[in-house]
């Protein structure tokens, strides 16, 4: 008896794997070219919760073919962007320029060679009347402004903080009108990422805490976009969850984004110049995956 019961096990086992992989298939199938049917997604929604996963949020139902996102050569302006955030257009031309004129006719090469030491460390590092700003590289920097007390507030609108940000990116060539508000991260910093076209640069993002009175410190990083290269078929949004019902699972989704994300490797170096195409899935916990559109792998982000 035993034995029989053990072989009824095993056999409704197997039954109920293949009944998942037939469900999953069935509304992968249901996807075509024509585009992406209601009810295709409320079967998708239907089997998720099975599984634990309530969608809180709009399956997105984009099926077009996408590439890769190039970025061009071109970075920031960090002459404009010393002007705009310390209020001095030459400050790092003219440090250096005092620096040459205490040094003395006998000892000028050895000036020269230390002014110039002390112009990389001032491009990285610059300071004036209480502002700060830290060029990280080429593509990212950091601004603080120590005049202003270290009290975070978080009640400005995303609309004001942006505001803010406009006057102090113009000409820079961070294109700030396409930056577009994402989340607030810990209950005080405001996320704005740039939006191209219908697509979220996830990796092209300003990240602003604020002060009662002023932007109190932000982070930008930005790559100028060169343009997306000839496109591949992807898995569609409802495809990817219903892909990976075994580890999304017993979460509440809040949203789902299409966009563009470097690749990390285990050394937390950059897999490619390039930005692949990803489906970003946010949940209630404020916890991020994502995954690759055209295999709906999930990717590293470390």
């Amino acid at each position: 008896m035993d034995l029989d019961w053990s072989k009824a096990k095993s056999i409704l086992i197997v039954i109920f794997v293949i009944l998942n992989l037939f469900l999953a298939g069935v509304i992968i199938k249901l996807a075509n070219d024509e585009g992406i049917s209601q009810d295709t997604i409320e079967n998708a929604k239907k089997a998720l919760l099975n599984r634990g996963v309530i969608v809180n949020s709009e399956i997105p139902l984009y099926n077009k073919k996408i590439g890769t996102l190039v970025y061009g050569d071109e970075s920031i302006n960090k002459k404009r962007i010393v002007k705009n955030f310390l209020g001095q257009e030459e400050y790092i031309k003219e440090e250096l320029t005092e620096d040459l004129e205490e040094g003395s006719k006998e000892n000028l090469k050895e000036d020269l060679e230390e002014s110039a030491k002390e112009k990389n460390m001032s491009q990285e590092t610059i300071e004036k009347d209480g502002k700060e700003i830290i060029f990280k590289d080429n593509d990212n920097f950091i601004y603080k402004n120590k005049n202003l007390s270290y009290i975070i507030s978080a009640d400005k609108s995303s609309g004001e903080v942006l505001d803010s940000l406009k006057k102090l990116f113009k000409g820079t060539g961070v294109p700030i009108n396409q930056f577009v508000f994402d989340k607030m991260e810990n209950g005080d910093t405001y996320i704005f990422r740039q939006k191209h076209n219908e697509f979220w640069i996830f990796e092209n993002y300003i990240s602003v805490l604020m002060s009662k009175e002023d932007v109190l410190q932000l982070e930008c990083r930005y790559r100028k976009i060169d343009g997306i290269e000839q496109g591949s078929d992807i898995l569609t949004a409802h495809q990817v969850l219903i892909k990976n019902h075994d580890s999304i699972k017993d979460i509440e989704i809040v949203a789902i984004d299409l966009g563009f994300k470097e690749i990390a490797v285990q050394n937390g170096a950059r897999e490619t110049t390039d930005d692949i195409p990803v489906w970003r899935i946010r949940t209630s916990g404020d916890e991020e995956l994502f995954y690759r559109v055209y295999d709906g792998e999930k990717i590293n982000t470390q």
